[in-house]
């Protein structure tokens, strides 16, 4: 199962209201069903950053769709894959060459 990332920064030119309207269509809003939502952070970000955050894994990339569907209208979306990192290093590494 994929593990993916959405970056939800406000569309530039976006007002306060707009903003309490993103506020109060969350409140209605369901994730698709295909997604299994990891994390949903709404940040207190200057406007040049992610306002929301949000981490899911799903079998594919149809998800994705979903959310720009759904709130492309408010927010520029950017939408990676992600991994987790490694809980434990390897037994065997490989040698790293003395690099003088």
């Amino acid at each position: 199962m994929g593990l993916y990332v959405a970056y939800f920064r406000f569309r530039p030119g976006t007002n306060v209201l707009q903003g309490l309207e993103a506020f109060e269509r969350r409140k209605t809003f369901e994730h698709p069903h295909q997604a299994t939502v990891q994390g949903e952070y709404w940040v207190n970000a200057p406007e040049d950053q992610p306002q929301v955050v949000l981490v899911w894994e799903a079998d594919d990339e149809g998800a994705g769709d979903y959310y720009e569907a759904a709130w492309g209208d408010l927010f520029e979306i950017t939408i990676a894959p992600a991994t987790r990192p490694v809980s434990e290093l390897p037994e065997n590494l490989p040698e790293i060459a003395d690099r003088r």
